[in-house]
């Protein structure tokens, strides 16, 4: 580095400030560029390129933190560093410098603004998708309505406070009640519990089944299982004497892998959901 009039010269990709070190001054850009960076796990990502009269490193003279970033020139730049003491020799000179530190970091606040804004928006648009476990369990069975053909289908989530599987979405007939089952009861319970899929072509003479309101005949039931345990079952039923085959039977189950992974992780988007939002009301103080 050569020594200038007023600041420094630095070659290109010569480091001016690096992140971690102390900072006790800042930097004002007389000329050329400076690229700023930050390393985020294996990778290091620019934050920013600053040009001639740009502002950085001024949070050093008011916290003293370790800096939060590293500096580079990009071909020649020319830097004047200014201390504490130097700043408010300069200011008593020339006070306009005070309104172009506030300038800088006011931009800088309204671009976090921005970011921020454009991270709820990102987050919103993605728990649309991710977060409605209705959504998806509808997707999933407007999907199994196309592979198989069948009068009534519904998934059943479980639900561990209650210790029960409950009717989340379905299609067909509609019944006057909606059944629940506890693990291990009736055909779906079993299912679940077993976590193996099962045909069963006639339901009247299977000691499990479980009559509701519906009359059906014969029925497809495959588990839905999540990182954690199983989380679910999908059925198919028919009311008329058609039956289903063992094609039928491999389709629903083939389908129900995918729905798990879907199904979680619609679950474990909802659960941190909560956690994002308090994330982002207090980043958004922060910045105002």
């Amino acid at each position: 580095m050569r020594e200038g009039e007023l600041g420094r010269v630095y070659t290109n990709g010569e480091v001016i400030c690096r992140e971690g070190e102390k900072g006790e001054v800042m930097y004002v850009i007389q000329s050329g560029k400076v690229k700023i960076t930050k390393h985020a796990h294996s990778d290091e990502v620019t934050l920013a390129n600053l040009e001639s009269g740009d502002i950085f490193g001024e949070m050093s003279i008011f916290d003293k933190l370790p800096r939060s970033a590293t500096a580079t020139a990009l071909g020649e730049a020319r830097v004047l560093s200014i201390d504490k003491k130097k700043l408010f020799t300069t200011i008593s000179h020339d006070p306009t410098l005070v309104f172009k530190i506030l300038e800088t970091m006011s931009q800088r606040i309204r671009r976090l603004n921005d970011n921020i804004a454009g991270l709820v928006e990102a987050k919103t648009d993605m728990l649309k998708v991710f977060c409605n476990i209705d959504a998806t369990c509808h997707m999933i069975l407007s999907e199994a309505k196309n592979v198989i053909k069948a009068d009534n289908g519904s998934i059943m989530l479980y639900d561990e406070k209650t210790n029960t599987l409950s009717i989340n979405e379905a299609f067909g007939i509609e019944a006057d009640r909606k059944l629940n089952f506890s693990v291990g009861e009736g055909i779906a319970g079993d299912v679940m519990k077993s976590g193996r899929a099962e045909l069963v072509n006639n339901v009247a003479i299977d000691q499990r089944y479980k009559e509701g309101d519906i009359h059906i005949r014969s029925m497809l039931c495959a588990p839905l299982k999540g990182s954690a345990g199983q989380i679910g079952v999908i059925n198919m039923s028919l009311c008329s004497d058609r039956l289903f085959t063992i094609d039928d039977l491999k389709a629903l189950n083939s389908l129900a892998s995918f729905a798990s992974g879907a199904i979680q992780n619609a679950k474990n988007f909802s659960n941190i959901r909560l956690a994002a939002d308090k994330v982002l009301m207090h980043a958004t103080l922060l910045s105002m």
